[in-house]
């Protein structure tokens, strides 16, 4: 069998990671026509189906998931590899895993700041919700979203979540109140799927929907399908301003709900005195101060 080319599988772990052509696209500044042209060359020759595709999003199938995660690893040594023979010194270097809704929403707008800052560091971003291996993978430090605890690693809070409820105008004005909230189409994360009752519970309220119940797999996911109106998210408000400002979006109620997971830097104890991690926590610390 022809291997596929490099720039094909970049396009699937791009589009497998944001489990969306749109921010694949985006990601790799091309047309999210060239990213489905180029899945569906992959698929048609490996014989396999990599995706499961409905009108509003694409999902990993079983196989397209076992492929990422081989794929990823083995973009990740080619790169390493290539940084060790032609990429600036591993000291001037701050390689980090991000979750993926911080990195675009919060850090990507602020990395022209830190590059005036710091002009001779070089960051190397990869975005992830699950729990990474810092050998391996060659890290830094990571930045997760979570409760703040996790075994073998020292954390930092960087951003507590305020957690509101928004939708589209079409359907933010169908209710007034939270027992109305309750009967509007929900859109929920797979990986938090508790989330909207905890929600509630904080503000004293049973959790009894009867709308309809939308899952996807991310905030990145979640936000598109808010702002296309499809349903109500509960999101961080301070990571949507853009379409609050704009009026894409609108609150469903004035209600809120701080603190249920927040955004941390974590690094492993042994990684406190490095330069690369002392150096961007600063500089984390300040921007979040601005």
């Amino acid at each position: 069998m022809q291997l596929p080319s490099l720039n094909t599988l970049r396009t699937f772990e791009a589009a497998a990671r944001h489990q969306s052509f749109l921010l694949a696209a985006e990601e790799l500044n091309i047309t999210p026509s060239a990213v489905s042209h180029q899945i569906r060359q992959l698929e048609n020759t490996l014989t396999v189906k990599l995706f499961e595709r409905s009108a509003r999003q694409v999902s990993l199938s079983r196989k397209g998931d076992q492929y990422y995660t081989q794929v990823q690893q083995a973009l990740q040594i080619l790169s390493r590899a290539t940084s060790s023979l032609a990429g600036p010194s591993r000291d001037r270097q701050i390689r980090m895993s991000v979750v993926p809704f911080f990195a675009t929403r919060w850090l990507m707008p602020r990395i022209d700041r830190f590059q005036a800052a710091h002009s001779g560091w070089e960051l190397a971003i990869q975005t992830s919700t699950q729990r990474s291996d810092f050998d391996r993978e060659d890290l830094d430090l990571v930045i997760r979203r979570g409760g703040g605890t996790w075994r073998g690693l020292s954390s930092t809070l960087l951003l507590e979540e305020e957690l509101i409820a928004v939708a589209a105008p079409s359907i933010a004005n169908g209710a007034n109140n939270l027992t109305q909230l309750k009967t509007l189409p929900l859109l929920y994360n797979s990986q938090v799927p508790s989330e909207w009752r905890e929600w509630f519970a904080a503000l004293g309220q049973e959790f009894t929907p009867s709308g309809t119940r939308l899952e996807l797999q991310n905030n990145s996911q979640i936000l598109e399908a808010c702002v296309t109106g499809i349903g109500v998210a509960l999101i961080d408000r301070q990571l949507i301003g853009e379409e609050l400002t704009q009026g894409r979006i609108q609150p469903v109620t004035p209600l809120s709900v701080r603190g249920m997971r927040n955004y941390f830097l974590a690094y492993p104890k042994e990684h406190a005195k490095r330069p690369a991690v002392k150096l961007f926590q600063s500089w984390l610390q300040n921007e979040l101060k601005l």
